[in-house]
């Protein structure tokens, strides 16, 4: 009974940190993600996928937002360039990319942007966000008071 208690409570702290997340992309007009085939995760990295509820997540991006935008799993996105779209070789264990053209970022952040501007149809030389000022103290605010109610989840802002 206390063992079937403990996972309805840590099911139910997955199913908040799943709504808030939703909760706060429904914030935005457009949503761009990888459409990436999560039983290829499974193979990497086990349980931790399974238990991210990032499934039931994607399926929910599709059903509730207006204009969900899927990018192709087969694209390269950790390994492509964001500023100038050169693609590197790079391995799971290198977690900056640094290109020729002087573009140096996070793997992940790199990869992020490299997924919205390839959602939204632009080209390198089209990249966005390289002039957008910092973010505001009220979206901050805002990130950290919808998503950081939950323990289970993290907000960090980077620099």
């Amino acid at each position: 009974f206390l063992l079937r208690r403990e996972y309805e409570k840590l099911n139910n702290r997955r199913k908040d940190a799943e709504n808030k997340v939703l909760a706060f992309l429904k914030l935005y007009g457009k949503v761009v993600f990888q459409d990436d085939l999560l039983a290829s995760w499974a193979r990497l990295f086990g349980r931790q996928v399974h238990s991210s509820r990032i499934g039931g997540l994607k399926l929910r991006l599709r059903n509730s937002l207006k204009a969900p935008i899927p990018v192709g799993r087969f694209e390269p996105t950790t390994k492509e360039c964001y500023a100038c779209g050169k693609r590197h070789e790079l391995p799971l264990s290198q977690r900056i990319i640094a290109c020729s053209c002087g573009w140096e970022c996070d793997r992940d952040v790199n990869a992020a942007l490299v997924i919205l501007r390839k959602g939204l149809g632009l080209s390198p030389d089209q990249a966005l966000g390289l002039d957008r000022p910092e973010v505001t103290p009220l979206e901050k605010e805002a990130a950290a008071r919808i998503l950081g109610s939950n323990p289970s989840i993290r907000v960090s802002f980077l620099q």
